[in-house]
């Protein structure tokens, strides 16, 4: 489930990158990478928490993998897509 939106988070992130290429007002590509990286190592990881258990131990170890999976595979995400979108943007332009 997390790899998927992950995925899904690409692919915002690629399409972004393509209406800002075409848009007249263009936003830097590191505020882009930037605001991503943030929303991998702050916001998204928080959304797929489980919810804490009032009866039983709540032990802290699904959130830290959750956690840690969004900080690797996230972050590296991120920088692929920005590449693979600077990559094909330099090779249809030329």
């Amino acid at each position: 489930m997390i790899l998927i939106f992950i995925f899904g988070v690409a692919l915002i992130q690629y399409f972004l990158n393509v209406w800002n290429s075409r848009s007249k007002t263009k936003i830097p590509k590191f505020i882009i990478v930037l605001l991503f990286l943030i929303g991998h190592f702050f916001v998204f990881p928080q959304w797929f928490f489980p919810e804490p258990d009032p009866k039983g131990i709540n032990c802290g170890m699904p959130m830290l993998g959750i956690t840690l999976g969004f900080w690797i595979f996230g972050s590296l995400q991120v920088v692929l897509t920005q590449l693979f979108f600077s990559f094909r943007k330099k090779r249809t332009h030329s």
